[in-house]
């Protein structure tokens, strides 16, 4: 629709249904026009309204179009739009182009003091555009500036209070405010709320948002003065970037690269594919180091997958429920990780008396294979249970280690853990046939 207005319709035509397009609606059709397309919207379009489209983006289209700019233009733009959207547009600039506009917005500017946050603190992600209010401030006159600042601050469902020093004290909710009747002063209607400190981790602030179940989070410095808010859409954003970035590390891949050809996304996954590579190493090592066994007693390479693939499979699983442990500050930890290896003792158990059978059955079936399907089904049996009752062990100690090391137990990933399960089994496998069978 956007692409044929600006091919075929007149100025004014394409004026008005850019005024009367919603910014989201735009942003999705916005990103299908050429070079020149964009600029004949750039020209209909006022700074205000681009801010808006801008803002709808992702932070890295929109950074490529705010360079398009002259930066005064790019200052005005990014002086219209939420702090924090600004911030996250801003980090994916060129260094250079990064600090042009940081220079002309200027040290004071709430977006450079945004920026200064590492971005996992709380306070890169807090937008400073809300409404505050003072304890002796009438609820008429509190009313009054909610009314006033409505338009300029993005959430109005609640109003903060703080005092004389901008100490936070508490809030007002909206609906509180609109009940109340004058004389009375926000001090005699005001509520105990929580809050967040700035340098504490995001991911632990959104939490917070989670368990509290609201829709804004006061931010405070260590002084507990008032600095910003996170909103519940900019937590379910985090959220979904976080948990994006688990799912890639827990799947071995590299930060996904949106819109990259198949070329970009080779190389750009290559080098992870070659360190899983060097990883697997061990495993051939210690097949390498059991090749009398395996000489001796050709069957057990038959059975080798079924070991490995339900050993790493029950470290997957036990994987993820540490890792949503530590994500959402699950507590019971110890109660849940003995749960997890007690789960994998059951279980090991269960499937490795089902394999003994299976293994017994095979053996007997193919007498050529092995003078002893016993032993070998008993071998096959033990291995499961020793191996499926380790997995979890693992599981949590490596995500615990990492933890402890302050690393990102997520790094733990699929193929680096189920490595570590795989060369832990392939030891006991063939170890035990070494000792049983007398190899």
């Amino acid at each position: 629709m956007l692409k044929d207005m600006v091919q075929y319709a007149n100025d004014q035509v394409l004026k008005e249904y850019l005024e009367d397009i919603h910014a989201h609606d735009l942003s999705e059709l916005f990103v299908d026009l050429s070079k020149e397309e964009r600029h004949r919207v750039y020209a209909l379009l006022g700074n205000e309204k681009l801010a808006d489209l801008v803002s709808y983006l992702d932070a890295e289209e929109a950074a490529e179009i705010i360079v398009e700019f002259d930066i005064n233009r790019q200052k005005e733009i990014v002086e219209m739009m939420e702090p924090d959207d600004a911030v996250d547009m801003i980090q994916e600039l060129e260094e250079e182009d990064q600090e042009e506009l940081l220079e002309l917005l200027g040290e004071e500017s709430e977006i450079a003091q945004l920026i200064s946050y590492d971005e996992d603190e709380t306070g890169s992600a807090m937008t400073t555009l809300m409404v505050v209010v003072t304890p002796d401030m009438d609820v008429k006159q509190a009313t009054k500036k909610v009314i006033k600042e409505a338009a300029d601050v993005e959430s109005i469902s609640t109003i903060f209070v703080v005092d004389q020093q901008g100490k936070y004290l508490g809030v007002v909710p909206l609906k509180v405010l609109l009940k109340a009747k004058t004389p009375l002063n926000i001090e005699e209607i005001m509520e105990e709320y929580p809050f967040a400190y700035d340098k504490e981790s995001i991911e632990h602030t959104v939490q917070a948002i989670r368990n509290y179940a609201i829709y804004e989070l006061p931010v405070v410095d260590e002084n507990r003065k008032l600095l910003g808010m996170i909103t519940l859409d900019d937590a379910l954003d985090i959220y979904q970037e976080e948990a994006q970035e688990d799912f890639e590390k827990l799947a071995g891949l590299p930060e996904t690269i949106e819109d990259s050809g198949p070329v970009r996304t080779a190389f750009h996954r290559l080098p992870w594919l070659l360190t899983l590579l060097l990883i697997s190493v061990p495993i051939s090592l210690v097949t390498h180091s059991f090749e009398q066994v395996l000489a001796a007693v050709a069957i057990l390479v038959v059975f080798q997958p079924l070991i490995l693939d339900s050993a790493g499979n029950v470290a997957t699983q036990t994987l993820a429920v540490t890792l949503k442990m530590f994500s959402t500050n699950e507590k019971g930890l110890i109660r849940n990780s003995y749960r997890e290896i007690l789960t994998g003792l059951m279980n090991g158990f269960a499937i490795g008396l089902v394999a003994f059978i299976m293994t017994l059955v095979f053996a007997y079936l193919n007498t050529s294979l092995t003078q002893n399907p016993f032993l070998i089904a008993f071998v096959v049996g033990l291995s499961l249970w020793l191996t499926l009752f380790l997995a979890p062990l693992v599981a949590i100690l490596i995500p615990l280690t990492l933890r402890f090391l302050k690393f990102d137990p997520a790094v733990a990933s699929g193929p680096f853990i189920t490595t570590v399960i795989d060369v832990a089994a392939l030891i006991i496998y063939f170890g035990l046939a070494g000792m049983m069978l007398g190899v």
